[in-house]
Order: C-alpha cells, then structure tokens, then sequence
C-alpha cells in the first residue's frame, strides 16, 4: 500500500481497516471520456498524464459509454453519420486511422483499503496500453482474453468532486489485415459486411478487491453416476500474490439456482504456493437434477459457491459459477460405413440422441458492441426457441460471445455449436509467434465457457481449407489447435467446416462427413430445390444459405428516401444480390416479382422460407443417418438485404414462419419431389412424421387437405396412425391428387397431426404451382448465366455491377444520373 496523506487516513478510520468481505467495484457506465489522435501522438501530448487537477486538459472530450466500441460512441457524440444508414459507413473509414483514449475519473469504496486491489478488463478490442494515475501498466492485445493488473500500491483513497483516481486507455488503432490477428478478432468482411473494423473496450472493466489470495478458475465437471445422481469433480485454481506460502481453506457450496435443492458441501485445507496452484475437490448429488435441450427435458442449473478463507475465517476471495449437470457424448451416425463418415456426429445427452435442429447466430445483435443491448440478446434467444431452433452455431466469422447469451441459452434450453475462435476463409500466418498467441487466446476463450451446459460441439474453423492458397497447413494448425484445447475441456473437436468438400477431400477427409448446402443461392439458376437437396448425402449439414429482404418498414430506416424504390446503390451497398433474389423468386413463385417494393420485398422472404422449409424438412426424414441441420442465418448484426429470418431490429421475416414449421419437434411432412405440375396431372407426395421427442404417441390421425388456387377444397382424406415411436422419422402413407386449374396458377396442401382426443400435434402446409417444369427451369438458367456474365466483368462482390452509372459503362456516366438505379428494376 502506497504512503497516504492526512485526508486519506482520516476518511479511512471511520470504519474498520480489515473488511472482511470481497468488494467489487464496477466502471461501467457513461462517466467515460474519449479522445482520437494519430497513432503515436496521444502519448507525445500526454493523454497518459492527466490528472485529477487537471481535468480542464479533458474538458472537450466527448463522453462514452463502456462497454461499448468507438463508432457508437462517435455515433452519440454526433461526430460521424449513424455507420447503418445508406453508405454512411465508407465515410467513417478513417476511424481506424486513430488512436482512441478512454479515461474514467473515480473515487473507490474505503471497503477497499488495506486489500489487494486488481483492476480487471473482461474484453477489450483488440490492443490496448492502460496507466492508472500516471503509471503504466502494461499492454494486451486479443479480443477474448480476460486480462487484470495489481493496483494495490497505486489506488488514491481520498475523495474528491469528480474522483482522485484517473484511469487512461489507449485504444491501438483498429487492425487492418484480418491474416495478422485471425482468432484473436474476428474478420469484419465477408458477404454481408465489409466496411469497418470494430474496435473498442466491449466488455466490462472493474476493481476486485480481496485478499492476497484469489480465486482464478471454477471448473465443474459433472459425471452421472447413474440415472439420479452425479459426481462433481470441480477443479479450483488459486492465485498466491505474496512471497510465502499460505494455508487456506476452500469451501464449496452447491445449490440449485433455478429450483429448490438442500446445500451440497465439500472443503479442503491446502498450502497455497507463490502463483498460480490447482486442486481438486469431489462431491457427489444424490437426486441430481439434469440439464436439457428444452425439447428433451428441464432446464435445472446449479449453482457452486466458492469461498476461500484463512485462519479464523478471514475471507480470501469467493465466487459463485452457475453450471448444469448433463453428459454429452458423441456416436456415429447410422447408416454410414467409416469409409463415408469417420467422425461421430450424433450429439447425446444424457445418453438421449439431440437432432439440432439449428440456425446460425450471425451476432452479436450489432457489429457495433455499444449498440448490442442486453434486452436485444434476451429477444433474439426468445425468438430462437419460438422458431423451435434447439440449437445456434457460431461459426468463425463471428466472435464468441458475451457470458449473457450463454446464461440465456442456458436456460432456454438451446444448446450452442460454436468454433473455438474466429478462424474462417484465409491462409493462416505460419510464424509460432502468431500461433502461439491463437492458442492461448483459445484456452482462455474455452475455459471462460466450458461450464456453460448449453455448450455441446466444438469446431476449429469456417470454411479454412475450401477458401486457403495453403489449405494442407490450415489443416495442420487447427489439428494442433484441437491438442491444444484437449486439456481443458471434454467436448468433441472437428477441425473445421465443412469437411467433404472437394479440398477436404484432397486433405483426406471422408466423403459424407459434413457440407455447406449452399448451391442453390450461389449457383443462381442451376438448380432447383427439389433436385438439388435430395441429392446430397452427408451426416450433417452445418450451413445452408438463402437469403431475403428485412420487412419493408425497417428497409427505411436504413436506406435513404430517394433510394427505395426503385432500388439505389444503398441497396447495394447493405449486400442486396439481386440476381439471386430475382432466380430465387422466380424459382419459387414463378417470376421475378419486380413490379414494386412491397412485391419483391415480401416475394424475397417467401422464397427464403419455402426453399428453407423444403431442405430442413427433407434433411430431417434423414434421421438418424442425418444429425443436424443449420441455416445460414437466424440472425445476423447489421441492417442488410442478405441473411436472417429476424431481421436486425429484431422482427420477424415470412420465411421465420416456414422455419418454425419445419422446425417442429413433432413434424407431420409431405416430401414431394416436384413443386411444378401440369395441369391434370397426377401430384404424388409421402405423409411422414419426424418425432424429435422421446414420447411415443398412439392412436394418432392424419387428416390432408388439397386446395385449389381459389382456396377450395377439392380433395380430403384422413389415415390412422396406430403408433409413432419417440425419436424416430418414419412414412406412414402416399398421397396423390389431380392438378386443378391452368398454368401460372397455384394449388395448395394442408395436413395435420392429431391425436386420439382430436387435439392437434402438429400443423403444416405448402404451395404448389401449376407450371412447366422443364420450361421454367431453362428460363431460370437463362437468368443465371445473364448474371454469371456480369459478375466475371465486375467481380462478385462489386455492386456495382448492379448500376450501370456507377460503374461508368458505355452510356452510362455517372453525371446522367441523378441517382442510380439497379440494372432491370429502372421504371
């Protein structure tokens, strides 16, 4: 403890000098300021020295909130355009130029004093300097590493107006080459964003105050014993900050969090040495509540207080860590030889096969972390589990997430598929330095997560061997990657995604592990759904994209009036692919549906939701052969014309209503290989049933109606069912029917599941077109090959291929138009 003045001693002495109790100290808020200056000169100035006399030096700095990033912070403080509107974010591009300064002014607690005082940053984004009262100490860079300093010899006591402690962080500029910090940040381009590079302090930053010894890790390792109970081996690390040896006690206390348990106790007397130190304490549950996917059973958490004492119970430190006891293990997919499929790929818990039923979790809720409110993340889980997704990927071109979304999906019930880091869609750096700094920023990011129940299946990476110049020492750093993690955690590791493509088969992986069902968008016209999808054969499908429009209401809150309709470069630049709209419309509906805004908006997410309710039907009748299944996305984290059934403000789209069909863990489904009929033709289709619970279900009914394009009923039928087996897909029955009416119309199918009360299980239907086949599919191609052409000229990411204007065509200069329009949308 630094020497105090007179002020400071007597403000202390109104209460005891030895608290005994942990006190933590949150700087979050918005009593932060902040500043920009070019790299190097913030330190020349000395932004570093400011102090709590002079806090005039601070006066015209803008205010900001932690956590938060930058961008929203300029944002607030009026000194850039909201970064989601139109193009503004290309103009903010010189945001990463700078060096950005955060200070907070404050005053601690005098429950502090005499402790052993840490300051601690839960995340920062990505390299940072920090002085505290002048004194440096010390830099970090990786986004997802917790990292703390011992302040004890610098914290002030004494109070003043606006706080004697001047805390100052220097906020490296954003990173611009994504190759120097894969894993540790992840990419900020991609098909759906491209402008800006986050950057900002994106998680919480507090003082701990304890004693010389703290608590560092709580590991809960759950093992069922047999049907009721458990055997918990929790594993403590302890910190020792003195130079001697110290004999303390650890104390455990379990207890449901979410239910009513007696206390489960353990404790343990230890010699703590100097550093870092780990033990070992074991406690069995009888009776032990397990944690489920909420389709397989409750939702039960535990709670393990951890406290550390010495001598007559001066308390050290203590924690409280929330976990679930449930089992996961792995087993092979049936119906594949190991010559197909060497991985398992069956998810079971607690000894329950788990068909994730998932979607990908394009988050944070903004790219934008200050913008990524809490009661965002709680709607979106709301949403998931209303979709009946029972499973979110994260896949690497997303960061891991915040201790909320898991609690969240914790207790929805959700389980989490997630790669170990940001890796996807590059050439690794080779030097050890870099690979050494992905590893540990790794081993943080598993053991901040591992005892979160929700979290069931890991991967390495996204699409690291199909995009790579090197894809054999991609391979060879995410193998290594895989060891490296092995240690801390007992989930399955699959080195990346997917793993049957034409590289991963060259790398020497099986045929029919894993691929990313996504030709049908990026083919544009070559394939229709009902061809295409059932030709595919692998144990999982870990992604499969299409993409639509946001509702028309919130298109206008980022697109510029002028820009609407017809459609201006704004669209473009929110990632708006007009080419796969128009064949996935055409597909679809059978047409473009071009003729005005609301038309083409709401034919987008139609289209979405059909092509993604066929597929997730289709794939789930595979089961067991098939395990799981993932779209590509659910949501994703900025306003765009790209993925998503829940837009970025958080509403629903029409294709979140097929998924949620689709999606039911009791699903009545009619495959039908052909969508285009002929008119009098005979239609054919197969009632199945896809029983994702572990409930049989007898004396059931089905009862299928066909419709005309008027909506009239022209055919009704009703079959008994005697029995559905819990965990099961099976066809109970063929259905036919006459195609009504004449070409360009529509005809329709609507079946239900009941059960011996005449209670409804399970709802679903379809439309179907009357249409030439053979015809709209050459038609559709016609469309595909037109936009082939163009995008050889301009590239496939340029929207500018989309407007003639700006790209400067013969005949079209830029000076013509006052605002350009989509090539084929101009009035």
């Amino acid at each position: 403890m630094k020497n105090i003045s007179q002020e400071e001693k007597d403000f202390l002495t109104s209460r005891s000098q030895t608290s005994n109790e942990k006190v933590v100290f949150d700087l979050c808020g918005n009593n932060w300021q902040f500043e920009g200056i070019h790299p190097g000169e913030g330190q020349k100035t000395g932004f570093h020295e400011l102090n709590f006399d002079i806090t005039g030096d601070s006066f015209n700095w803008s205010f900001a909130k932690v956590p938060g990033d930058v961008y929203t912070d300029l944002w607030r403080a009026g000194r850039i355009e909201d970064p989601h509107f139109g193009r503004n974010s290309v103009k903010a591009k010189w945001v990463p130029e700078h060096e950005w300064w955060y200070k907070r002014q404050f005053d601690v607690p005098k429950e502090m004093f005499q402790k052993h005082i840490q300051l601690v940053f839960d995340g920062v984004d990505f390299g940072c300097d920090v002085w505290l009262n002048g004194e440096f100490l010390g830099s970090h860079e990786g986004m997802f590493s917790k990292f703390k300093f011992d302040v004890s010899n610098i914290i002030r006591f004494e109070k003043l107006r606006f706080g004697t402690n001047v805390l100052m962080i220097r906020l490296h500029p954003a990173p611009r080459r994504y190759s120097q910090v894969a894993g540790r940040k992840p990419a900020w381009h991609g098909d759906y964003w491209v402008s800006l590079p986050p950057t900002g302090i994106w998680k919480p930053v507090y003082l701990e105050a304890t004693g010389k010894i703290t608590i560092e890790d709580t590991y809960v390792k759950p093992q069922l014993t047999s049907e009721n109970s458990a055997s918990l081996d929790i594993e403590i690390e302890l910190k020792n900050h003195d130079h001697s040896e110290k004999t303390v006690n650890i104390q455990i206390d379990v207890e449901g969090e979410n239910f009513n348990s007696k206390t489960y106790s353990v404790n343990k007397t230890v010699a703590v040495s100097k550093g870092i130190n780990s033990y070992e304490l074991n406690l069995g549950i009888k009776d032990a509540k397990l944690w489920w996917p909420w389709d397989l059973g409750d939702q039960n958490l535990y709670t393990a207080k951890v406290t550390v004492t010495e001598g007559e119970d001066i308390l050290l430190d203590t924690t409280n860590t929330s976990f679930g006891i449930r089992e996961v293990k792995m087993v092979h997919n049936p119906g594949f030889t190991l010559d197909e499929v060497e991985n398992p790929w069956t998810v079971m818990i607690n000894g329950k096969r788990h068909f994730m039923r998932s979607g990908t979790w394009g988050g944070p809720p903004d790219i934008f972390m200050g913008r990524a409110h809490p009661s965002k993340y709680k709607e979106l889980i709301r949403l998931a589990k209303e979709a009946n997704f029972n499973n979110l990927r994260i896949f690497g071109w997303h960061p891991e997430e915040i201790p909320l979304f898991y609690q969240l999906c914790n207790e929805a019930g959700i389980t989490v598929w997630q790669d170990v880091l940001p890796l996807a869609s590059l050439s690794l750096p080779k030097d050890e330095a870099f690979k050494q700094a992905v590893f540990a920023e790794a081993i943080a990011s598993v053991k901040e997560q591992r005892n979160h129940p929700c979290l069931v299946l890991l991967e390495g990476s996204e699409e690291l061997f199909m995009t790579a110049s090197d894809p054999e020492h991609n391979l060879k750093f995410v193998t290594e990657l895989g060891e490296a993690i092995k240690p801390f955690t007992p989930l399955h590791f699959i080195p990346s995604s997917p793993l049957s493509d034409e590289v991963g088969l060259n790398l020497g992986f099986k045929p029919n592990e894993s691929f990313h069902a996504n030709d049908l968008f990026y083919g544009e016209g070559e394939f229709v759904m009902e061809d295409y999808f059932p030709s595919l054969d692998y144990a999982v499908i870990p992604e499969l994209a299409i993409s639509s429009c946001p509702n028309t209401e919130n298109i206008k809150k980022f697109i510029p009036e002028e820009e609407i309709w017809p459609p201006g470069p704004s669209w473009g630049h929110h990632w708006t692919d007009f080419d796969a709209l128009r064949t996935l419309n055409f597909e679809v509906l059978g047409n473009q549906s071009k003729d005005g805004f609301e038309t083409f908006v709401e034919a987008t997410q139609v289209a979405q939701g059909v092509i993604f309710q066929y597929a997730l039907e289709h794939f789930r009748t595979r089961k067991p052969k098939t395990s799981a299944i993932c779209i590509c996305h659910y949501i994703t984290f900025a306003p765009d014309m790209k993925w998503g059934i829940v837009d970025y403000y958080q509403d629903k789209k029409l294709s979140f209503d097929h998924v949620r069909k689709a999606y039911q863990p009791l699903l009545i489904t009619m495959k039908h290989y052909n969508r285009r009929w002929l008119p009098g033709q005979e239609f054919k289709g197969e009632l199945w049933i896809v029983n994702d619970y572990y409930q049989d279900y007898t004396n059931c009914k089905i009862a299928i109606k066909f419709l005309n394009n008027q909506k009239e009923l022209i055919q009704e039928e009703s079959f008994d069912i005697a029995e559905i087996k819990g965990d099961s897909a099976s066809k109970y029955v063929d259905v036919s029917c006459k195609v009504p009416g004449t070409i360009g119309d529509k005809f329709y199918a609507e079946m239900s599941l009941l059960d011996a009360d005449g209670n409804v299980l399970s709802e679903n239907d379809y439309f179907l077109l009357v249409a030439d086949k053979d015809k709209d599919k050459k038609e559709l191609r016609a469309i595909g090959l037109e936009a082939f052409e163009i995008k050889q000229k301009y590239g496939w990411a340029n929207y500018f291929r989309y407007y003639p204007g700006l790209g400067a065509e013969e005949g079209h200069k830029e000076a013509d138009e006052k605002m350009p329009i989509a090539r084929g949308f101009q009035n």
